[in-house]
């Protein structure tokens, strides 16, 4: 009956990875689903379902759905929950490769959850650097970063070797070695050795392991990493070392990742050479031999990024109306993969997961502390029991009093911690509001007439190519040219200032120096921007406010202080975020403006009530202004 099960089984996924008609997949489907009922829900039989579930690839993810579901049903006892966790962690990892980043966030964060209240060890680093790939491929750096930490110093622990590679091999990616975006010359060395010393180590561990998987992939991502620094004899030697193992049929789905990257390399060997022409038509070659793997595979990001580098080509080439066709369904996959409300969902996800954990600490932090008094005052009662028997009654009373006092005041501060929550609830709506309203808009304006106003370029460009112009009319026509890009960099500096792609894409301290040196290069009034403290991650709503309330300060100085230097700083500690603007212009009366509305200086307030912060004003006529803040962040 078993081996009739399995060959069943065998001929139903077969058929629906052969690419069946949707009538036939959805009678397979439920054939396999009546196969699944009538199996044993056994350690054996479960852990045999979950292998096959790892090897299927992703080109038919209902079917992996079917069978990830069955098992997460059927392995919730105590005895099968790592079967459980890792259930969850494959699932992650093939939605997270089918673009469904949302679904991968969610079920990364189960197999966490499982593993740590379990001590699933290496299931746990695991679903670590699975969640810092999430975060990655959302341009989210520093949280991806924190992942990859925080697996690897659990790895190092526990001595998982293949934890401890995944990650030094991700952290590697993350070194920075260009002082000098794009530019060569720039390069750090040691920053470099640091890298390429990471990722050998990792390759090391592969290679111990006898992991040719992990080689395979490995080897082609330190490939492309020689590429962008120029050393193409050291990238076309990984790119040949991974073609060895391909040569195993086991292996083919890899020759995605190799025909991709062979591609890239091409590409930046292109560059390096004035955009050799001959170079850039392999590489349009291997983005096409890798383009039907996507396909075939269900690798959705795999399909974008083809996209974006067919198009990178064809510019190159000077073939401007081919990149923007593909450009056009760059963006279409992009906007689905990495919106703004694909992002937020997964946001949401990690919120809910590290409120659920804290509010578990602290149950079980309570329940502690109420097992100890409970004992103590068993202890106390026997003692005086014992010692003082007489006095037990004159004991009882005080300590009703006690209980009812403590009772009272625990009630008003109850009341108190409510009223102060509905405060905070009514302005953090209020903020958000505004912030979620200027990102909608700056989004429609980058966007929307942004993409609209390149492709009316594009379309010039193209037009001038066909057409005979005297040179006043080429003159003429360049002239227009110049002013439809005067008049996409006005948009873009205006979506810019209604949420800062730095912020979102670089984090806080890359953003303000990037604000303050904008605003230094648009007026004559020198900004210094200084950071100081230690380099920790917000919260995303910490980081936002925090931008604009510098923002407000800095923009209200430059308006009305006449000055002609402002100094901004930022103070980050363990847990409070101190911020300093002080400028040398004309000051004024504080006395004067304390009782004037202004929504500028009432958004500031708010913001800082949000965070229990503090505002300190130092300034008279004359004597410039200094304004420092402390937040509570």
């Amino acid at each position: 009956m078993l081996l009739h099960k399995s060959f069943i089984i065998s001929v139903i996924l077969v058929c629906i990875l052969k690419g069946s008609a949707t009538g036939q997949n959805v009678q397979i489907s439920d054939s396999l689903e009546n196969v699944l009922l009538q199996e044993k829900k056994d350690t054996a039989t479960l852990n045999r379902y979950l292998k096959k579930l790892d090897s299927l690839t992703n080109d038919e993810i209902a079917v992996k759905e079917i069978i990830g579901t069955w098992i997460i049903k059927n392995s919730s006892g105590k005895e099968k929950l790592l079967i459980n966790a890792e259930t969850y962690q494959v699932m992650a990892r093939s939605y997270f490769r089918s673009g469904d980043f949302k679904k991968a966030a969610d079920f990364y964060n189960t197999a966490i959850k499982i593993s740590e209240d379990n001590n699933f060890h290496e299931n746990l680093c695991l679903s670590l650097n699975g969640l810092g790939g999430v975060y990655k491929q959302l341009d989210q750096k520093p949280t991806a970063r924190y992942y990859y930490k925080k697996s690897l110093e659990l790895s190092e622990k526990y001595n998982f070797k293949d934890g401890i590679a995944l990650n030094k091999f991700a952290l590697g990616g993350f070194v920075k070695v260009l002082s000098v975006p794009s530019k060569l010359e720039s390069i750090n060395r040691d920053s470099l050795n640091l890298k390429f010393r990471l990722f050998g180590e990792a390759l090391q561990i592969w290679e111990g392991l006898k992991d040719t998987q992990r080689l395979i992939k490995s080897n082609i991502q330190c490939s492309e990493s020689f590429a962008n620094y120029e050393l193409f004899d050291s990238a076309f030697s990984r790119l040949e070392k991974a073609k060895v193992f391909l040569t195993n049929q086991k292996f083919a789905r890899y020759f995605l990742d190799y025909f991709f990257i062979s591609g890239k390399v091409f590409v930046r060997k292109a560059e390096s050479n004035k955009n050799n022409k001959a170079d850039l038509l392999k590489a349009i070659d291997f983005f096409n031999l890798s383009f039907p793997y996507a396909v075939k595979y269900n690798e959705v990001q795999y399909r974008m990024w083809n996209y974006s580098w067919l198009s990178t080509c064809y510019e190159k080439l000077n073939d401007y109306k081919t990149a923007y066709q593909y450009r056009l369904q760059y963006d279409d996959l992009d906007d689905s993969l990495t919106g703004e409300v694909n992002f937020k969902q997964i946001a949401d996800i990690q919120h809910k997961y590290d409120r659920e954990k804290k509010e578990k600490e602290l149950l079980n932090t309570k329940a502690e502390n109420k097992q100890k008094s409970t004992l103590n005052k068993i202890l106390i009662g026997s003692a005086l029991g014992l010692i003082l028997i007489s006095l037990l009654g004159y004991r009882n009373f005080k300590n009703k009093q006690n209980v009812a006092t403590q009772q009272q005041e625990l009630q008003q501060q109850k009341i108190t911690d409510l009223e102060k929550d509905k405060q905070l609830s009514a302005i953090d709506a209020m903020l958000k509001g505004q912030e979620e309203e200027r990102s909608r808009i700056a989004k429609d304006l980058h966007d929307g007439l942004g993409g609209m106003l390149s492709g009316t370029k594009l379309s010039f460009i193209n037009m001038k190519e066909n057409l005979v112009l005297t040179p006043e009319n080429a003159t003429l026509f360049d002239k227009s040219l110049n002013m439809l890009d005067n008049t996409i960099g006005d948009l873009r500096k205006v979506a810019h200032n209604l949420m800062p792609e730095a912020l979102v894409k670089y984090g806080l301290d890359e953003a303000l120096r990037d604000f303050c040196n904008t605003i230094q290069s648009s007026s004559a009034i020198k900004v210094l921007y200084q950071y100081y403290g230690e380099k920790r991650k917000l919260s995303n709503t910490a980081e936002v406010f925090i931008y604009r309330i510098i923002q407000e300060l800095v923009n209200n100085a430059v308006k009305h202080a006449q000055a002609n230097q402002v100094i901004v700083q930022l103070i980050t500690n363990t847990d409070k975020v101190g911020i300093a603007v002080e400028d040398n212009g004309c000051g004024f009366d504080v006395n004067s403006v304390a009782n004037k509305k202004g929504a500028g200086i009432d958004n500031i307030k708010y913001r800082v009530q949000y965070f229990n912060g503090t505002i300190d004003t130092v300034t008279s006529p004359g004597n410039g202004t200094s304004v420092n803040i402390e937040l509570m962040a």
